[in-house]
Parts: structure tokens; C-alpha cells; sequence
């Protein structure tokens, strides 16, 4: 038993101190259940990320659990420079957990550790500030409502 979301467009981020631009498309998101293990929430497919003004990009992978065995929210990406084919980095582990890198060079590394980062409280400008189509103002009725 399970339900897929496709999730379908891309998305900007700005670097505002180093005035970058990246486009990232998102992974599916699915639920799941099997008869005998409790439900989860995982994420599946193919990612990108690039930013036109470095040349920099990576591709993700965010891998669903297969039926029998394996492990649940395994991701695997690869870090590539301006017009190289080859990735300078590969990184594995598990998306909300550790993942590693692996370095052209032969480094190995942690590359981040999800469950050591500090909760950051979220910077937003006030409502009234919002332009009419910025989410937050788009959806200011349907937050009421839910809460």
C-alpha cells in the first residue's frame, strides 16, 4: 500500500552574500505501508542542482526502499565543476541522517550530519510586506483554517 506525490517544476535559491542563483528540481514523495512494518514517509527520483553563474551542478538520487531488505531514505549525489563529466565529490548516506563524501582526491569525509544541525528559526517578511502570489500571503486563508 502506498501513494506517490510527482512533484513537478523547479525551484530558485539565492545566496544573497555571494549573489547565486540555483535552480534545483525536488525528489516524489510517497507513503508507505507494508503489512508488517509500521508506515512511512519517504522521497524517490532524480534531482538537480545548478547554479548558472558558478557553472557548478550536482545530480541527485533519492532512493526508495526496495520490497524486500535494504534500507529506507538512502541518498547518492555527484558534485561536478564547470564542463567536467567526471563529479569531483560523491556523497552517500541517508538524507535525514549522515551522508559522506568521497573526494576526487581520495579524501573521504563526513559531509554533513543532519541530526547534529541547530533548528533555525525561519526569517519571513510580514504579511503586509508579501506580494499577493508569495506563499505564505497565497495561503494565509487555508493556514487560518487549518489551525
Amino acid at each position: 500500500m502506498s501513494i506517490g506525490v510527482h512533484n513537478i517544476g523547479q525551484g530558485c535559491v539565492t545566496c544573497l552574500d555571494h549573489d547565486e542563483h540555483y535552480i534545483l528540481t525536488f525528489p516524489n514523495g510517497y507513503g508507505r505501508q507494508s503489512i508488517l512494518t509500521v508506515p512511512w514517509i519517504e522521497l524517490g527520483g532524480e534531482c538537480s542542482i545548478s547554479c548558472s553563474k558558478t557553472g557548478y551542478n550536482a545530480s541527485i538520487v533519492f532512493h526508495t526502499k526496495p520490497f524486500y531488505g535494504g534500507k529506507k531514505h538512502r541518498i547518492t549525489a555527484e558534485i561536478f565543476s564547470p564542463n567536467d563529466k567526471k563529479p569531483f565529490c560523491s556523497i552517500e548516506g541517508e538524507w535525514n541522517g549522515v551522508m559522506y563524501a568521497k573526494y576526487s582526491t581520495g579524501e573521504n569525509a563526513v559531509f554533513i550530519d543532519t541530526k547534529k544541525m541547530p533548528t533555525i528559526k525561519k526569517k519571513v517578511r510580514k504579511l503586509e510586506d508579501q506580494d499577493d502570489f508569495e506563499s505564505r500571503c497565497l495561503w494565509k486563508d487555508v493556514t487560518y483554517n487549518l489551525k
